[in-house]
């Protein structure tokens, strides 16, 4: 899509996309086919477009991701990655 994008920047692009489709008075259908014609199959889940077409009717206007409960997962990539580096066969438990 835009390779000098991040994730999250180019995921609330495609969010004002739907925004303005919704105001237009498309549908989440409607507007999943008009990304996907320009972006690519793979640009949106139509059910994501459903899910932020859902937020609209609400009255939720916000672009951002809703925050989630329970605690953040922490991560170290870096050993993950030596894992598998160091055994290609290691299985989700080994790495855990």
């Amino acid at each position: 899509f835009y390779p000098n994008l991040k994730m999250e920047e180019q995921d609330v692009h495609f969010r004002h996309i739907l925004l303005y489709y919704f105001r237009k008075g498309k549908n989440a259908s409607q507007a999943h086919k008009k990304l996907c014609a320009v972006y690519g199959n793979e640009a949106l889940k139509e059910r994501q477009c459903q899910n932020w077409f859902a937020r609209f009717r609400s009255g939720d206007f916000s672009l951002k991701n809703a925050q989630r409960s329970g605690r953040p997962v922490e991560v170290d990539e870096t050993h993950i990655k030596a894992i598998i580096d160091s055994d290609r066969h290691s299985t989700t438990r080994d790495i855990a």
